[in-house]
């Protein structure tokens, strides 16, 4: 996938944009500098938004995120326009889609969508017949994801402050788990096993000949599911308190020292309160993601599965109809046919040369029959040319079943919606600490660092006891009929068959990611530049793990690695990630430097950026990305740069050639 141009109208700070980002072949980047507020964030919320909609749920909003200066001057109208090009089906295809907000005259926000793809439209609106819009909306949301699915937009769409804000919360190995699962693609073998694994427990239980066996066998899953839930539970808590640990673990350590406390607070107050704000955010964007998969669940699950069951039947016909074709039409073929028709249709119609109405399939198909001899045995003679066409459209159908993904965002979301009443105790107990000095703080972090202990211990007797259960659960002789039964045998070997899939496919991939890796980080990370022997995935997705190892022997803990360098080993997986998953999209990267230091900053540079993806657009401040030296570092790479001003007295955004002044030589 390539962006080639991003147009916005009346969007935030921009008034009129029209920005040719497209690169060269051997200079993928695109730096766009600009000062803060300047317009980075709106220019990369425009792309994002372009790609996936803005979800504009009143008049309030659409107010907010109309551009100020377009009140009174323009038509009250949001436009976003993407030139994009991608492959779907090994074939290059030109997109330009377009999508317009605006209010009806009962003020409530409406959109258009349109799509052209090589010519061929796509177009729904809000008014659009539910039916027509429920078709046209999923043909773009399949061109959509065969490009890049949103729900893998933030591995390729990111602000690195905020992946570095995550890595704060010391949980480099979950993120790391979670994105390599997500990118390429494990998770539904692993969700396909458990689900297989629950389907031949139930089965058993029903096959179980000797009632009380069968009780009792129920019984153990009664207080397997028990138990798992009372895992899940104290789990939860665990995190709760890890997180609380983490988050406070400066406040602590701040009061321990004496500094001034109300200061410390109002600072922790005001971090506590975004935390909030973001977790409300990936509420809103779940319900979205959840919305989409429900309007596409026919085009996704039911259609493909039709496509299936009739996959040998129309393999037949169409091959007939192809040996067919290329007897009878050896000069010609039927797509040329019903090219040609419609040219010499329209022609007649231009000149009323018709005596009645006459359609393009009626022509097409007598072409067709009058070209033809076909034999008298053909016994697909019935089908015109047209229901062969959807036949083989029917066989080429390609989807992607996006519930896994919603289901992860479910229980991650139900987790996050869990900590808001705790953070908001948290911020009123902090609210009240700043009249006066009190140290309860420091008694509530070291009670809670002993409540950590407490549940690490009840998570271990939880675990002790379900594998007791399990192993009890396997001594039951099930009691089979004398015959066999092949759906029983087929269901025992599910679960291991769908395991062993996903991690076969993880051992295909893993090497190149741990060569991949270990290059990359024996470059960039400065801390440990050229001592890095190996880095090390583990071959079971049920515990995948994440190692590096120093060339002493030892390993380098990630946890007792600092921010700086978090993000330079999460950052280097998103370029493995890139060139081993299964999508090619562009990288788009706000706030580059995150919070590199000076070291990591020049080795970015140099090495990471130039290698990353065949385009790469960089939206920096001048105090990040540095003209002169750092500039420098890069120049041989960059395709275009831009800046982007701020118009105070117009409230609107320009955009000048070059990088803060400076301008790059071709």
């Amino acid at each position: 996938m390539l962006i080639k141009r991003i147009k916005a109208k009346n969007f935030k700070t921009y008034l009129n944009l029209d920005l040719d980002i497209s690169v060269q072949q051997d200079r993928p980047i695109i730096l766009i500098g600009g000062a803060n507020g300047g317009g980075k964030t709106s220019l990369f919320e425009a792309i994002y938004g372009a790609l996936y909609g803005l979800h504009i749920n009143s008049a309030k909003l659409f107010k907010e995120l109309l551009n100020a200066g377009a009140l009174g001057h323009e038509e009250e109208k949001i436009t976003l326009e993407l030139h994009f090009s991608g492959r779907v089906l090994n074939e290059e295809q030109e997109y330009v889609l377009t999508r317009t907000y605006m209010l009806n005259p009962s003020g409530v926000p409406v959109e258009g969508v349109k799509l052209n793809m090589n010519g061929t439209i796509f177009n729904y609106g809000t008014a659009t017949p539910q039916a027509q819009r429920a078709e046209q909306e999923a043909q773009v949301n399949k061109i959509i994801k065969a490009n890049l699915p949103q729900e893998l937009s933030r591995y390729f769409l990111f602000d690195a402050m905020e992946a570095g804000n995550l890595l704060k919360e010391d949980q480099l190995n979950r993120v790391i788990k979670e994105n390599i699962e997500n990118v390429m693609g494990f998770n539904k073998y692993m969700q396909i096993a458990k689900s297989s694994e629950t389907l031949y427990q139930s089965y058993t239980a029903q096959r179980l000949q000797i009632e009380n066996e069968k009780i009792e066998y129920l019984q153990l899953l009664e207080q397997r599911k028990t138990l798992e839930e009372t895992l899940r539970q104290i789990q939860v808590k665990m995190q709760d308190a890890l997180q609380y640990s983490v988050s406070n673990k400066e406040l602590y350590d701040n009061l321990k020292s004496g500094l001034n406390q109300e200061s410390t607070l109002k600072s922790k107050i005001d971090q506590t309160k975004q935390q909030i704000e973001n977790i409300y955010k990936k509420e809103t964007n779940y319900y979205k993601d959840l919305d989409e998969f429900v309007k596409e669940i026919e085009i996704n699950v039911c259609v493909p599965k039709l496509a299936e069951a009739l996959k040998s039947e129309i393999n037949l016909i169409l091959k007939t109809k192809g040996e067919q074709t290329r007897t009878e039409h050896s000069n010609i073929s039927a797509e040329q046919i019903e090219a040609v028709s419609s040219i010499i249709l329209d022609y007649l119609k231009e000149n009323s040369l018709t005596l009645k109405e006459i359609t393009l399939t009626e022509l097409v198909d007598h072409v067709v029959a009058a070209s033809n001899n076909t034999p008298d045995n053909d016994q697909y003679d019935f089908l015109e040319f047209s229901e062969v066409k959807a036949l083989e459209n029917l066989l080429n159908i390609k989807s992607i079943n996006s519930f896994p993904v919603i289901n992860q965002q479910q229980m991650e979301l139900n987790v996050s919606l869990n900590q808001v009443p705790v953070l908001e105790g948290q911020i009123e107990s902090m609210k009240a600490q700043i009249t006066g000095r009190d140290y309860t703080i420091l008694k509530a972090y070291e009670e809670n660092e002993g409540n950590i202990k407490k549940l690490e211990a009840s998570v271990d007797n939880t675990n002790s006891e379900i594998e007791k259960i399990d192993r009890r659960l396997h001594q039951f002789d099930i009691q089979t009929s004398q015959e066999p039964d092949p759906k029983y045998e087929a269901l025992g070997k599910l679960k291991g068959f769908f395991e062993d899939i996903a991690n076969r496919l993880l051992k295909v991939k893993k090497q190149q990611i741990e060569l991949k890796m270990k290059q990359d980080l024996n470059i960039n990370l400065a801390a440990y530049r050229d001592v890095i022997d190996r880095v090390e995935l583990s071959e079971n997705l049920k515990d995948l793990t994440f190692k590096i190892y120093h060339k002493a022997g030892n390993e380098i803990y990630l946890s007792q690695l600092n921010t700086a360098s978090k993000q330079v080993v999460i950052q280097v997986l998103l370029k493995s990630l890139h060139e081993f998953g299964d999508y090619d999209p562009p990288v788009m990267i706000d706030t580059v430097m995150g919070v590199l230091d000076e070291t990591s900053r020049a080795t970015v540079l140099e090495n990471y950026f130039p290698e990353l993806s065949h385009q790469t657009i960089l939206l920096s401040s001048d105090s990040e990305i540095r003209t002169g030296k750092d500039l420098e570092k890069i120049a041989p790479f960059i395709s275009k740069t831009f800046t982007l001003q701020r118009d105070r007295e117009k409230q609107l955004t320009d955009i000048i050639p070059g990088y803060f002044g400076v301008t790059l030589s071709e």
